[in-house]
């Protein structure tokens, strides 16, 4: 062993210090864990590991605390009156020598034939020469401790509430410690040996509980291992059975005392596709594992079967699936509370049981799930014909998921507050501390409020069971830097050339700053905050989903457009990585004023800065709101781009270049040939959009295809005078469009509308757009939209031939365009999983 082992400065030397330790270890709710505390567990191994030290130096660590003890004059006073040390906002005073009650605890071995052994071994471990034959303080302390912890909750302070247990009249001494003392070392080599026997048992919770219930109680086992089973018992019949119950954290350690593995939560979830195609994802450890529409090859994996949350439900046969929005849904392996629908898969086995239900189901590889989401009412008789009597009997794990976070805190935005997993029954909200703002309450298991919500609430169920510690915040905090592997990753291109230089200046407009908040701002605020170093695209989606449901993807493409967000194509594997664009000053005119535009991702932080920056410069900055979906176009002018981009931290441009060429060659194609790809969904010329369904037809066809393993990007096939194949859905659907001779936008009132319910422009087209119109585009309530002024459309139908309408071919506007309007109102809308017209 090291010097440094035998240092004793690794370990505090005072009992204040060991105050301290012991209080933030024991009694702080870490994390936002404030369950509430019916036990402790200290022994010299659990010392050593509050002070950040490893098993091995338990004995150290032991010599230190009994130091620390014997050196106070008082404690003997302290044990037999309950005095403590100085009680403080940050320390209760008494949690050291309480913690000293329940160590002496653990050395007896759980074994209470008389009240004298304890104090013998009390005795014995201080080598002191003291009878000990008072010990009321450790009572008198405990309660003190209860109040204490309760007044600085009641303050908004981090801590946990301690529920003291019911304990016999004539246990006036040690009574609490005896109850709150789990688990001892018997307890431990007990549930050892049993599991050992059997691994399966540390499976099955609902088969331990079984075995144990009748002989438990003749057991030699403390008092505490027999109230925590008990506990455990009733939770897992009710459905509230939580990995952190204090004795399944007990079976997890016999399970890695006996040599077994342990094994973490799982998380499965499936995706809908633009096209409305399913797919499965299981994020374990080493990364997400891909499962192209088939959620039977996902339940045999190894990692899901032998997760404690959906292991149970999988080795069953039935998992159930819940959702925030739309497009994502996340699996569960029990019926869900309230009266939300969900998905539901079963396992082959059980189908013909399954199809006696009146429920629509599709194959998914072994498995059978719903095409739609089902009502609450239908489940109980199709786990009554699955002869599935225990299906709550599962782990859960309670806590706040599919939230946005910003640091340590929630974003409080009305629309992305998180929801309360694991949560049965009525849940409880309370605020806490000072100026905490928002009707915050839990209704099925999601937090809904009236309006933004910030400051600290607690969240707990009406029993007591559990509670969470959450803060909320009203906007995103501001990255440092961005980075990560995503950055990385090459850009993913849509126009090969940029190069010809356009300064033109947009029409004359007001600037202003219009600081009015635009519609999707709290959205744009949760994707700034969730992708620091990347995000999926499921992931993206996910949260715009909550918000937007079916014109998730068309907001996506628009922060792609508008530059707030990176387009990326991820290596060697299917699907699209987001990053955060990096904030910029371009240069841009407006009438024949000179001024620069911001490009990149703009919190409203960022935009708040950015304007008091311009006015300390003397500039004037301008904010302009959107037509559409899109954040509003930040600019200034009357200021230096260089100095202003220096006193910021940014970067600048003195770039005016904008891409060339036609879209026949313009477009970017990939080399990849797709041989046993499969085909995912063709275009539909009569409905402008993809479809699932049916064959591809028309003198010009786009077919999109998809890797059969999900081992690789979509690839969209056009095959018409020319056969070219793109990994860019809107690239393919320009080339369709051009090819087949069919318009694809149209021109009035100096707006380029989208005739089709899909598609836009290359972005590197529609990023020129906007620096030229000092507007952004896309996205739009009836469809999408871009600005274009009236000496960039020559511009514009050079790039594009044929595909805009209204413009003629030396790019001025015919006479139909001055009055012509889109289809653009045709809107796709998703129904019950899938889009329909």
């Amino acid at each position: 062993m090291t010097q440094a082992a035998h240092s004793p400065s690794i370990f505090p030397a005072t009992l204040h210090e060991w105050e301290r330790v012991l209080t933030k270890a024991l009694l702080r709710a870490e994390d936002g864990n404030a369950d509430p505390i019916r036990s402790f567990e200290i022994t010299p191994e659990r010392l050593a590991f509050f002070c950040g030290q490893s098993r091995e130096f338990a004995e150290e660590a032991e010599s230190a605390f009994k130091r620390a003890l014997v050196a106070d004059r008082n404690l003997s006073l302290r044990l037999q009156h309950g005095s403590t040390l100085d009680a403080g906002a940050e320390v209760p005073g008494c949690i050291a020598i309480l913690a000293l009650s329940l160590l002496v605890d653990t050395l007896i071995d759980g074994d209470y034939s008389g009240s004298n052994e304890y104090r013998g071994k009390l005795r014995q471990w201080l080598a002191v020469d003291r009878t000990f034959m008072d010990l009321r303080g450790i009572a008198i302390m405990w309660e003190a401790l209860v109040r204490w912890l309760d007044a600085r909750i009641d303050k908004g302070a981090p801590f946990r509430r301690l529920i003291l247990p019911e304990i016999p009249k004539t246990w006036t001494h040690i009574g609490y410690t005896k109850y709150l003392s789990f688990p001892t070392r018997r307890d431990l080599r007990f549930l050892e040996r049993l599991i050992g026997r059997n691994p399966k048992l540390a499976r099955e919770p609902a088969s331990l509980v079984h075995m144990l219930d009748p002989q438990i109680s003749a057991l030699s086992v403390s008092v505490g291992l027999k109230n925590a089973f008990a506990d455990f018992r009733v939770a897992l019949r009710s459905g509230r059975a939580s990995v952190d119950h204090r004795f399944w954290r007990l079976v997890e350690n016999a399970r890695s005392a006996a040599g077994g593995q342990t094994y973490p939560l799982s998380v499965l979830q499936m995706e809908f596709d633009e096209d409305g195609r399913r797919q499965y994802r299981l994020r374990a450890q080493t990364g997400d594992i891909l499962f192209p529409r088939d959620i039977g090859a996902a339940a045999s994996a190894s990692v899901l079967l032998d997760s404690p949350n959906l292991g149970p439900g999988a080795r069953r046969g039935i998992l159930f699936f819940q959702s925030a929005g739309l497009a994502n849904w996340t699996a569960i392996g029990e019926p869900p509370s309230g009266v939300i629908p969900c998905h539901i898969a079963v396992a082959g086995r059980h189908e013909r049981q399954a199809k006696g239900v009146v429920l629509d189901w599709e194959p998914s590889g072994t498995w059978l799930v719903t095409r739609a989401a089902v009502a609450p009412g239908k489940l109980n008789d199709l786990l009554k014909r699955l002869g599935i009597h225990n299906a709550r009997e599962n782990l859960i794990s309670v806590g706040l998921v599919d939230g946005v976070h910003v640091g340590s805190s929630w974003l409080g935005a009305q629309a992305l507050l998180p929801r309360v997993d694991g949560a049965r029954g009525s849940v409880d909200v309370r605020r806490i501390g000072e100026g905490a703002t928002g009707d915050l309450k839990c209704a099925d298991g999601r937090l809904v409020a009236t309006g933004p919500v910030e400051g600290r609430y607690v969240i707990g169920d009406a029993s007591g069971a559990w509670s969470r510690l959450a803060t909320f915040v009203a906007c995103a905090e501001v990255h440092a830097e961005l980075g990560g592997a995503a950055y990385k990753s090459p850009l993913h291109a849509e126009w090969h050339s940029i190069g010809s230089e356009r300064s033109t200046g947009a029409p004359d407009v007001e600037v202003t700053w219009d600081d009015r908040p635009y519609e999707y701002q709290s959205l744009v605020e949760g994707l700034y905050a969730s992708s620091k170093s990347g995000i999926g695209e499921g992931e993206a989606i996910a949260l715009i989903d909550r918000v937007l449901g079916s014109r998730s993807w068309d907001f996506l493409r628009t922060l792609v457009e508008t530059t707030f967000l990176d387009e990326r194509l991820r290596l060697r594997w299917r699907g699209r990585m987001f990053t955060l664009g990096s904030a910029r000053l371009e240069p841009a005119r407006i009438g024949r004023l000179d001024c620069v535009i911001v490009s990149g991702a703009m919190p409203a932080r960022l935009e708040q800065d950015f304007r008091n920056t311009v006015s300390l410069q003397g500039g004037t900055p301008f904010r302009r709101l959107s037509v559409g979906m899109a954040p509003p176009m930040l600019g200034a002018i009357d200021v230096d781009a260089s100095k202003l981009a220096d006193a910021l931290g940014w970067a600048a441009s003195n770039s005016n270049s904008a891409p060339s060429g036609r879209s026949g060659e313009g477009l970017v194609q990939t080399d990849v040939v797709g041989d046993g790809y499969i085909t995912g969904s063709h275009w539909d010329w009569t409905r402008g959009r993809f479809r699932i369904d049916g064959l591809a037809t028309g003198p010009v066809t786009l077919t999109r295809l998809v890797h059969p393993g999900g081992r690789d990007h979509d690839l969209y096939r056009v095959v018409g005078d020319h056969t070219r194949t793109f990994t860019s859905r809107h690239s393919a659907i320009l080339d369709a469009h051009a090819q087949a001779s069919v318009p694809m936008f149209d021109q009035a009132d100096c707006r380029l509308r989208r005739l089709s319910l899909e598609g836009a422009l290359p972005i590197e087209i529609a990023r020129s757009l906007r620096r030229l119109s000092v507007a952004n585009g896309g996205a739009c309530e009836d469809g999408w939209i871009y600005q274009v002024a009236a000496q960039d459309q020559s511009w514009l139908t050079s790039l594009l031939p044929g595909l805009i309408s209204g413009i003629n071919a030396t790019g001025t506007v015919s006479a139909s365009g001055q009055t012509r309007r889109g289809r653009g109102a045709r809107r796709a809308m998703w129904i019950n999983g899938n889009f329909a017209a």
